[in-house]
Order: structure tokens, then sequence, then C-alpha cells
């Protein structure tokens, strides 16, 4: 009997809004307010911004791994 393996689709981080509050260590900041550098706020505890990017209308934000981030009281998926 074969066996198949089931891979993960890519993480689809999406751009995230201007005037979008994030979660740091240092309190809230508007995403375009970040640097890398900064510490934020993650599901799996704090994380250093590593970069960030313009996409589209927004930014990404970029962490050694993907994360999930809260950003203006939601959980936001970033790379």
């Amino acid at each position: 009997m074969a066996r198949h393996i089931l891979r993960e689709a890519p993480l689809r981080t999406p751009a995230i809004g201007a005037g979008t509050i994030i979660y740091t260590l240092d309190g809230t900041l508007p995403v375009e307010y970040l640097a890398p550098g900064d510490r934020i706020i993650t599901r799996a505890g704090m994380r250093v911004l590593r970069s960030i990017s313009r996409h589209g209308d927004g930014l990404r934000l970029h962490f050694d791994r993907p994360e999930v981030i809260y950003a203006d009281g939601m959980e936001i998926a970033a790379a």
C-alpha cells in the first residue's frame, strides 16, 4: 500500500494595513512605526522583528520563523 505524504501549503502572510495597532513589549504601535529589532508579542511569546517589507497597500512583518501576532485585537499570521 502506497503512503501519501501531505505537505502543508506555504504560509500566506497577509499585508497589514497602515494604522493597524501591533502589540510590542514597548506598548502598542501602529505597524508603520515598527522597525527591525522591535520586540513583538506573538502567540508563542516575544519575538524579534527581523525585517519589514511593503506589499501592495500594506506591510509584511518577517521573523526567523512563521509567527502569529496580535494586531487590533485579532491574530494575524506573519512570516
